[in-house]
């Protein structure tokens, strides 16, 4: 049975939820979805509430294989014409995957990023997905040459393969992440469609490698939620050797630890113990065959300057436009560190003072967003690091859907004005420094209030849709 609203279902000692019962229906639950399903047959009835979770599993997988080809959709004029020009910010389908292939010397060496003197700055499964795929290309490249000669398709367009194998990759990874959202909802199933319909991803898994750290981030969590702290720690080693953030899982299982009545200090232990292990297990290997290449991702992310979409970049571009010429890439570096090392000083005070254990996800969606905050960078794709956090912390569909329009306005801006800073268009075909300020402005505020609602939830747990969610109408 569905709780009383007002009265939380119980809780384990990290805030993660196990209250039994019935499935939630977002549409019976949510109101915005409940004033939506009056115009689309009405609410959910008893019949699907009861409906096994297999039922569930398939519509999510049928929302989530729309959504890939709506993914692969956006990126069609690329594919169409190359990843060349300014077209590619015009039809917001640039990708660092082609554009690294050719780069970063993959398209004559599969193997480049761990080659001597070659330069690729990412973590080291990061590297081996980019050389997989660039194995895969050239050899259905060979393949294609001595079966069918005639076809010289592959020859120029390369570029288009390698783009194609990387995002079959990025679809299972996103499979992967709504099924562990998922689970990781519990009696909330249907969240998860947030993670399968989400504009978000559509529109930036084809930008970057991140769906397969976001996947492992979420698949660390549930394990966590699980009781399964060694496989937990395992999936954050594994998660960190994609992209660094999944690292801040560790965070908040710390914040709980530090409330002593919450998850026992041995078990932060030993999933920090196992995410060490699994993390050396996985780099080791790179750092003895060629140092200098795994340490690439560590030295660029110290050295490098203000990145596109960063609070410092509109910093830069502010003072460009006084004259100036903006901070200094180490006092980018210094002061982008403070920031979130007191960013997270705020969310320890946050965790140990709330009147009820947080969830452990709404502590992670505090720190991953502090994070992409005031990092020295802020790439499109980062939007998709947070659409499964907000699917279990704070899965209302109005606020979710509010969010993820500023980040899509914040997307096209950041394109629009790299065609400006291109310049072989004409200056109506781009977006004044003054739009794409406002629009990343936008987007960061958007950000701080969802981080605001997640804190409100924590100190008014009767206020969190997931401890307690309401029940608008109980009309079958």
């Amino acid at each position: 049975m569905r709780p009383p609203t007002g009265a939380p279902v119980s809780s384990d000692a990290d805030g993660d939820l196990r209250g039994a019962g019935d499935t939630v229906a977002p549409t019976r639950s949510d109101p915005l979805l409940r004033l939506l399903s009056d115009r689309l047959g009405g609410p959910a009835g008893s019949r699907l509430r009861a409906s096994p979770r297999r039922t569930v599993t398939r519509a999510l997988l049928v929302m989530t294989a729309v959504a890939v080809l709506l993914s692969v959709l956006t990126m069609q004029h690329c594919r169409a014409e190359g990843w060349v020009g300014v077209g590619v910010y015009h039809h917001g389908c640039y990708s660092d995957v082609s554009a690294l292939y050719v780069q970063r010397g993959l398209a004559q060496d599969p193997w480049a990023p761990f080659v001597d003197g070659a330069w690729f700055e990412y973590p080291v499964l990061t590297s081996l997905l980019a050389s997989l795929a660039a194995l895969v290309t050239h050899g259905v490249n060979a393949v294609t040459s001595t079966l069918a000669p005639s076809l010289v398709y592959w020859e120029g367009r390369l570029s288009l393969l390698y783009w194609d194998v990387t995002f079959l990759g990025a679809a299972l990874a996103w499979f992967v992440l709504v099924l562990a959202v998922m689970r990781a909802a519990g009696r909330r199933p249907w969240d998860a469609a947030i993670v399968a319909t989400s504009p978000a991803i559509i529109y930036g898994a084809g930008i970057n490698w991140d769906l397969w750290a976001t996947a492992a981030l979420v698949l660390a969590l549930l394990a966590h939620q699980r009781g399964q702290h060694l496989t937990a720690g395992a999936l954050i080693g594994v998660g960190v050797s994609f992209k660094l953030f999944p690292l801040f899982l560790l965070g908040a299982v710390f914040v709980l630890a530090v409330r002593r009545d919450g998850l026992p200090w041995g078990a932060f232990g030993g999933t920090l113990g196992a995410a060490v292990l699994a993390w050396m297990t996985l780099n080791l290997p790179a750092m003895l065959v060629s140092p200098e290449n795994w340490s690439q991702f560590w030295a660029f992310s110290a050295e490098r300057g203000a990145g596109y979409s960063s609070i410092w970049h509109i910093w830069q571009v502010l003072a460009e436009g006084q004259g100036g010429s903006g901070p200094a890439p180490g006092l980018i570096s210094t002061l982008s560190l403070a920031l979130f090392v007191a960013c997270c000083l705020g969310v320890l005070i946050l965790g140990a003072k709330a009147p009820v254990p947080p969830r452990t996800v709404q502590l992670l969606l505090l720190i991953v967003a502090a994070f992409a905050l005031v990092n020295k960078v802020y790439s499109p794709q980062f939007m998709i690091w947070l659409i499964p956090l907000l699917a279990l912390a704070a899965p209302r569909w109005r606020d979710v859907l509010i969010w993820q329009a500023a980040e899509i306005l914040h997307f096209w801006a950041v394109w629009m004005y790299l065609a400006g800073v291109v310049g072989d268009h004409q200056p109506q075909h781009s977006m004044a420094d003054g739009v794409y300020v406002l629009a990343v402005l936008g987007h960061m505020a958007a950000t701080l209030w969802i981080m605001a609602v997640v804190v409100r939830d924590m100190y008014r747990p009767e206020r969190d849709v997931v401890r307690n969610p309401p029940v608008l109408d109980q009309r079958r």
